[in-house]
């Protein structure tokens, strides 16, 4: 497949949109004011960023760095817009919300280098941006969580970067999997988990391109131990209708054998983007998320 026919590709599944938009008057009920800014990080990359700022932000504010989902190929949404201002408003908190560049336009590792470019940039910039730097989070969704973790192994090679906490939730952990084989067989003859595989490989594909999908970059569960034990106490969830939840909750071991705190649940019920999406479990997994970001600001 040529680059011409991915991004054909790529453009058809970005049309389709399985749980709707937003609806307008809840749009505009968001609290905060939306800023759409272009942040240029130290390799000269202009990062695109959606900033959601609260009516009173107190001074030396924490700030969230958010990392949306969309399998690598899809961009920032309402629905990451109407999570970001939630999260903004119980914090009371400055939030970037990532709209990192995607596959096939852009493979791995481009995403990799805009996440850790915005997150170093937050951190080099704290005085001028009005936060603190101890009040720093980073907070990622499916692919986005998979950015996370990337620049959490980058940082155990440079130390530059010290978030309070970090969020990872239903993220693909291992890229050098076929999805297919992720399934049991009974689900890979069911029409629908078997065409959600396929569609995940594709994903996959487009956001590997032609680099290792080995590098502990793109797949964080082959990182060594001692660069997993760098990573700062986190909260990791995992949905029980999802195909990456046996990777997930296996990173997770990882990460405990390696000395990290984590904080990690299943969410039974729950299937794949279940938080941002709004579909079932979203409403225990957003107390969770403000729960553990509260007590790493000393909110409570």
């Amino acid at each position: 497949m040529t680059l011409e026919e991915k991004i054909a590709t790529a453009q058809q599944v970005r049309s389709r949109d399985r749980f709707g938009p937003v609806s307008q008057e809840e749009l505009a009920a968001l609290p905060g004011t939306e800023t759409e800014l272009w942040v240029e990080v130290a390799d000269g990359r202009k990062v695109h960023v959606f900033e959601e700022r609260p009516e009173h932000l107190p001074a030396k504010a924490a700030l969230l760095l958010n990392f949306h989902g969309g399998g690598f190929i899809k961009g920032r949404t309402d629905r990451d817009r109407r999570y970001c201002c939630t999260i903004m408003e119980q914090l009371n908190a400055l939030v970037w919300d990532v709209d990192y560049c995607i596959a096939p336009e852009e493979p791995f590792p481009a995403a990799v280098e805009e996440a850790y470019g915005i997150a170093a940039y937050a951190f080099d910039h704290a005085e001028e941006l009005g936060i603190d730097p101890d009040k720093i989070i980073l907070a990622g969704h499916s692919a986005g969580g998979n950015l996370v973790a990337a620049v959490c192994l980058k940082n155990a090679e440079t130390h530059r970067l010290h978030p309070c906490c970090v969020l990872m939730e239903y993220f693909p952990t291992d890229n050098t999997v076929n999805p297919l084989r992720r399934l049991s067989p009974e689900l890979q003859k069911d029409p629908f988990w078997a065409k959600r595989a396929e569609t995940e490989k594709l994903y996959t594909d487009f956001y590997v391109g032609k680099a290792d999908p080995a590098d502990p970059l793109c797949s964080p569960a082959k990182a060594a131990d001692e660069a997993l034990a760098s990573f700062p106490d986190s909260l990791i969830l995992s949905a029980g209708e999802d195909s990456l939840r046996e990777d997930v909750e296996a990173f997770v071991l990882r990460l405990v054998k390696a000395g990290v705190c984590v904080t990690a649940q299943r969410i039974p019920e729950a299937m794949h983007g279940f938080t941002t999406n709004r579909t079932p479990g979203w409403e225990r997994a957003l107390a969770l998320h403000c729960k553990f970001f509260q007590e790493h600001l000393s909110l409570i």
